[in-house]
């Protein structure tokens, strides 16, 4: 019924916010580092959020609970959609996060383990999850950058969680995953293959924040699997964004400035618009699936998975590695 309910839902949203966008004239103008060559309503985030708050209070009492979260996620929502309208600063961005990830914090699902049955002191483990969160939520916003990407890596990734909260016997969660999928799958309608919409940071940062919540939820509660897995789960997003810090340090690029750094700006010189979708949504299934086949292995087996995924989007996003690939298939085919 919640699937239903929010497919309907989100298509309606989204018409009504791609209305209000054009009337306010609220777009994301082509520049340099942008892919599209004309304004485009930027959102439509708001569009699955609804439905997905809706659904959540009517069909669970998540919300009602977990009022900490609760908070947390609108002071993320409202973040979102200031930064679409007013062009926030990074600080003002970090102040914003800081909060949310404070509530996580004091709502009892902060990072208390990383693993190896160590226990953190409480102050050790507040710094992790703010930078935990932090980091998340951009590395999602950072990932938004084509056509349906991000739409389509989260409808992956919030396919995995329902996978895992099933198991576990979370219903609640596993309601809320649902909804969350359902809402994304009526806002592609709108999003892929040519946008008509995109979901802004508004979208962006609450799909980042919903994933860091969702992985704490998967591995600080009673019934849990081993922090380590979400970090697999979202391998594109998380290593997409540490690879891309570690050429800003090696060329001497301030770290929070925008580029085309990121691992689909190089896909899409190579391969362009489509075919880079396809290339980093078949990826993100493959993580997902590996999370799900070797989530009950030990733990230092797993730490070897998420270095291993780690090194396949370092690859990939080393650009100069194509020119020998190319080489070499050129060299092959001509003999």
């Amino acid at each position: 019924m919640i699937f239903l309910i929010n497919l309907i839902l989100s298509i309606i949203f989204t018409l009504i916010i791609i209305k209000i966008s054009h009337k306010l004239k609220i777009y994301d103008y082509p520049n340099g580092r942008k892919m599209h060559n004309y304004p485009v309503p930027r959102i439509g985030g708001l569009g699955f959020i609804l439905p997905i708050i809706l659904s959540t209070f009517l069909f669970t009492d998540i919300l009602e609970k977990l009022t900490l979260f609760t908070i947390a996620l609108l002071i993320i929502v409202f973040e979102g959609l200031f930064d679409d309208i007013a062009n926030l600063h990074f600080s003002q961005k970090f102040t914003f996060e800081f909060f949310s990830a404070s509530f996580i914090f004091l709502s009892g699902y902060g990072i208390k383990t990383i693993g190896f049955d160590v226990v953190l002191h409480p102050a050790i483990g507040f710094v992790i999850t703010i930078i935990g969160f932090v980091g998340v939520i951009n590395a999602f916003n950072m990932l938004d950058g084509l056509d349906g990407l991000l739409t389509l890596v989260s409808i992956i990734i919030f396919s995995t969680f329902s996978y895992f909260f099933s198991i576990l016997g979370n219903t609640e969660l596993f309601i809320f995953s649902i909804g969350i999928i359902s809402a994304l799958l009526g806002f592609l309608f709108f999003n892929f293959p040519i946008a008509r919409v995109f979901m802004g940071d508004v979208g962006a940062l609450t799909l980042g924040f919903l994933s860091a919540s969702f992985s704490l939820f998967l591995t600080q509660g009673k019934n849990s699997i081993y922090p380590i897995v979400p970090v697999i789960i979202l391998s594109i997003p998380i290593f997409d964004t540490i690879w891309t810090i570690i050429r800003r340090i090696l060329s001497k690029y301030p770290i929070f400035y925008s580029d085309k750094r990121h691992l689909h700006h190089i896909l899409y010189r190579r391969f362009g618009k489509f075919m880079t979708v396809f290339i980093i949504s078949t990826l993100q299934l493959f993580f997902s699936v590996l999370a799900i086949l070797t989530y009950k292995l030990d733990e230092i087996y797993l730490w070897l998975i998420a270095f291993l995924c780690f090194i396949i989007v370092g690859v990939l996003g080393y650009e100069k590695s194509y020119n020998i690939w190319f080489w070499r298939s050129r060299q092959t085919s001509s003999r």
